[in-house]
C-alpha cells in the first residue's frame, strides 16, 4: 500500500513549469509594442521630411530663387550654344588644317626650285590660286622657274600672266592652280 505524505509537495524537487500561453502573450505584447514604436518613428521621419519639403518649397518659390533660376537656364542655354560654336569653330579648324595647301614645306620646294637670278617679290594664295610676283634677270629664268613649279606634285597648271622689262631686269606674275579643294567650299559643307 501506499503511504500518504502530506510533506510530498514540499519535499519534491521543485521543477519550473513552463507555461505557453504566457509566453505567447510576451511575444505578442512585444512585437504590439514593437510595431507601434516603429510606426511612431516612421511617422517623425514623415514628419520632419515634410517640414523640410515645405522650407524647400518656400525657397524654391520665392520671386528671387525664380530670377536666380531663370538667370542660370539662360546662362546654360548659352553656354550649350558656345560649346556647339566652339565644337564647329574645332571642326573647321581642322578642316582647315587637312586641307592646307600652302605649307612650309610646300613653301621649301618652290624656294628651292628659284634659279639664281629670279627673286620673289610678292606671294599671294587665295584658295587654290597663288599668284607669284617676281624679278629676273632675264627671260630664261623665268621660263625655267615655271617649268620646275610644274614638276611639283600637288600644282595643277602654272600660267605666266605679264612679264615686264624694267631698267634691266624682268618683272613678272605667275598664276599658280592647285589640285587640292578649297578651303571656303569645304567650310561651306
Amino acid at each position: 500500500m501506499v503511504d500518504l505524505n502530506f510533506f510530498e509537495p514540499y519535499v519534491e524537487r521543485r521543477e519550473l513549469k513552463f507555461d505557453r500561453n504566457a509566453l505567447l502573450y510576451i511575444v505578442l505584447g512585444l512585437c504590439i509594442i514593437g510595431i507601434a514604436a516603429l510606426g511612431a518613428f516612421n511617422q517623425l521621419q514623415i514628419n520632419s521630411l515634410r517640414s523640410q519639403a515645405a522650407g524647400r518649397r518656400q525657397i524654391a518659390e520665392e520671386p528671387k530663387t525664380l530670377e536666380k533660376y531663370k538667370q542660370i537656364k539662360e546662362l546654360e542655354n548659352q553656354m550649350a550654344v558656345f560649346k556647339e560654336e566652339m565644337d564647329k569653330i574645332v571642326k573647321m579648324d581642322k578642316n582647315i588644317a587637312k586641307s592646307n595647301i600652302i605649307s612650309e614645306a610646300l613653301i621649301f620646294e618652290i624656294k628651292s626650285k628659284m634659279p639664281e637670278n629670279l627673286f620673289l617679290t610678292n606671294f599671294n594664295a587665295e584658295g587654290r590660286d597663288m599668284e607669284i610676283t617676281g624679278v629676273a634677270k632675264d627671260t630664261n629664268s623665268i621660263a625655267e622657274f615655271s617649268k620646275s613649279l610644274r614638276d611639283i606634285n600637288d600644282v595643277e597648271s602654272v600660267f605666266i600672266s605679264s612679264i615686264e622689262n624694267l631698267e634691266g631686269n624682268y618683272n613678272f606674275v605667275l598664276n599658280t592652280t592647285f589640285k587640292d579643294v578649297n578651303i571656303d567650299e569645304e567650310a561651306e559643307e
